[in-house]
């Protein structure tokens, strides 16, 4: 049902097209094909575009800072197909082992979907251009062992 497909790096939405997103509340280590393995975190997104309804899977990878975003069979699916096609995203990436939560993105006042619209990375056309995206392990490590000698050298 569900395909990488890799011309998406992200899936950038205005308010109104957002009809529904979940987001992981947890971060399990993956290895998706053709990217480096790690931490990864899901978002399953409901949109409305002008032909009907789809439901895209985003997996972010933090530490890669890459993504893979797993698109429907079906494009522009009627609301009863849109409903089926949720059900099945949430239930692809829970058997991944991601735990999610529903951001009840409808429900929230234009400020907080503007908020989440500017800050998760589902919503930006490239990865990498995410505010606060992860550093490197290594950017990570140099930064402890960094604090840790100086920690040391002022004694």
């Amino acid at each position: 049902m569900f395909s990488i497909d890799e011309r998406f790096r992200g899936l950038p939405a205005s308010r109104e097209q957002v009809l529904a997103l979940y987001q992981s509340i947890n971060s399990p280590h993956l290895a998706i094909p053709g990217k480096p393995a790690g931490p990864a975190q899901a978002f399953v997104l409901g949109l409305r575009g002008s032909g009907g309804f789809a439901v895209f899977i985003y997996l972010y990878l933090s530490e890669a800072q890459d993504c893979a975003v797993y698109v429907p069979g079906r494009r522009a699916a009627s609301q009863d197909d849109y409903q089926q096609d949720e059900a099945e995203a949430l239930a692809f990436v829970e058997s991944m082992g991601f735990m999610m939560d529903d951001a009840h993105f409808r429900a929230l006042p234009p400020p907080g979907q503007d908020e989440l619209l500017k800050t998760l990375p589902v919503f930006y056309k490239d990865p990498k251009l995410v505010p606060g995206a992860a550093k490197s392990r290594a950017d990570e490590k140099r930064t402890a062992s960094t604090n840790l000698g100086r920690l040391l050298a002022s004694f």
